[in-house]
């Protein structure tokens, strides 16, 4: 295939050609990023719901965790 084959209108082949690389190494650079940066999602295997007897805070701990991460207060019963 020529690089002087008209693709659309006026536009050749060898026009478009940089802008179709630019695109996939930009689609690319982005899908490194995410897979890189990106924050995982935390499995719940080893966690527990929790609602704190001192301050009220609830949510998911460690069930091997002691203490309560917003008033440091022992958990003691970790039912929830």
């Amino acid at each position: 295939m020529n690089l002087d084959t008209i693709i659309f209108n006026d536009i050749t082949l060898g026009q478009l050609l940089p802008w179709i690389v630019a695109v996939a190494v930009v689609y690319a650079t982005l899908k490194i990023y995410k897979a890189l940066f990106s924050k995982k999602k935390v499995t719940l295997q080893h966690n527990v719901y929790f609602v704190c007897s001192n301050c009220g805070w609830e949510g998911h701990i460690s069930k091997f965790g002691t203490r309560c991460p917003k008033c440091d207060a022992a958990t003691g019963d970790l039912g929830g």
